[in-house]
């Protein structure tokens, strides 16, 4: 039983840090079915730009259609991979964010 509770602490402990994540609630790891229904649902994409990423996985995004600011959480500190003004689009109803070829599951 104590073994069971270090891994689970391990794995945690992994995920709170963004190493190779086990969990697939939102802001955590992509499923391929999730990505591969965002990719496939073209209506549901929303071009914006990055205002501000924190490094506890917080990120601003402006909405280019009406200007409005929408909030997203990903598990992992993306301030190394994205920048303020940097074009994205976002695919609220699967919560897939993607910045170039990189897709991200994030938490709306």
């Amino acid at each position: 039983m104590s073994t069971t509770t270090r891994l689970e602490q391990s794995i945690q402990t992994a995920c709170e840090h963004g190493a190779m994540c086990v969990h697939d609630r939102s802001g955590h790891g992509l499923t391929g079915i999730r990505l591969r229904l965002a990719l496939t649902t073209r209506s549901g994409w929303r071009d914006a730009v990055v205002e501000s990423v924190d490094a506890d996985g917080w990120i601003d995004l402006r909405l280019i259609a009406d200007g409005d600011l929408v909030r997203v959480w990903n598990h992992a500190d993306l301030s190394e991979v994205l920048a303020a003004g940097e074009p994205v689009a976002l695919h609220e109803r699967y919560e897939v964010l993607a910045a170039g070829s990189f897709h991200l599951n994030i938490a709306v």
